[in-house]
C-alpha cells in the first residue's frame, strides 16, 4: 500500500495510514527547504505557514484512498513580483484540484467510454465516488483534438 502513495512523489512521508471498511485515510508531507514561485519562478527559503490538503487519489482494493497532506506557504523574496505568499506546487497535483492527475485521468477514462450516470455508478463500485456532474465537468474541461472525422468528405 505505502508503494502506491510514495510513487507520487519520492519525498512524501507518511505519518499514518488508518483504514475503515470502504475508505483508506493517509497523513503526509513533504519536507521541503525551498519552493519556486509560480508568478516570477524565483526561488525562496522563506516559509510563511502550512495547511492541510484534502486529496483523493486511486483507489486501493476498492477502497477510497483520502490523503490528508501538510503543504506549505511560502513568501516571495522578489519584490517586483505580484505575489508576495504563494503555495507549494507539485507535479503530481494541480493548484486547485482535490483530486491526485493519475485519478482524474481515470476518472476521464471512465468518463468518455460510458454515459456520466453509469460512469458514476461504475466510478462508486471501484473505489472512485464522483458524481455524474463532476464526471460532466471533466468532460468540458479536457482539451482532445478530434482525431477521427465522422464523415469522409475526401471522395
Amino acid at each position: 500500500m505505502l508503494h502506491s502513495i510514495t510513487k507520487l512523489d519520492p519525498h512524501i512521508h507518511i505519518v499514518s495510514i488508518s483504514e475503515e471498511t470502504d475508505s483508506i485515510y493517509v497523513v503526509a508531507f513533504i519536507e521541503s527547504k525551498s519552493a519556486t514561485c509560480p508568478h516570477c519562478h524565483q526561488k525562496s527559503c522563506r516559509a510563511h505557514s502550512h495547511y492541510t490538503r484534502v486529496i483523493d487519489d486511486l483507489p486501493i482494493q476498492n477502497k477510497a484512498v483520502c490523503i490528508y497532506l501538510r503543504s506549505k506557504k511560502w513568501f516571495c523574496t522578489n519584490t517586483s513580483c505580484e505575489s508576495k505568499v504563494f503555495t507549494e506546487r507539485y507535479d503530481w497535483l494541480l493548484p486547485t484540484k482535490q483530486r491526485t492527475v493519475r485519478l482524474e485521468d481515470t476518472l476521464r477514462d471512465i468518463a468518455f467510454v460510458n454515459n456520466c450516470i453509469k460512469g458514476a455508478q461504475l466510478s462508486k463500485k471501484l473505489g472512485m465516488p464522483t458524481s455524474h456532474d463532476t464526471l460532466l465537468r471533466i468532460i468540458y474541461q479536457s482539451n482532445i483534438e478530434p482525431s477521427v472525422r465522422p464523415f469522409c468528405r475526401d471522395r
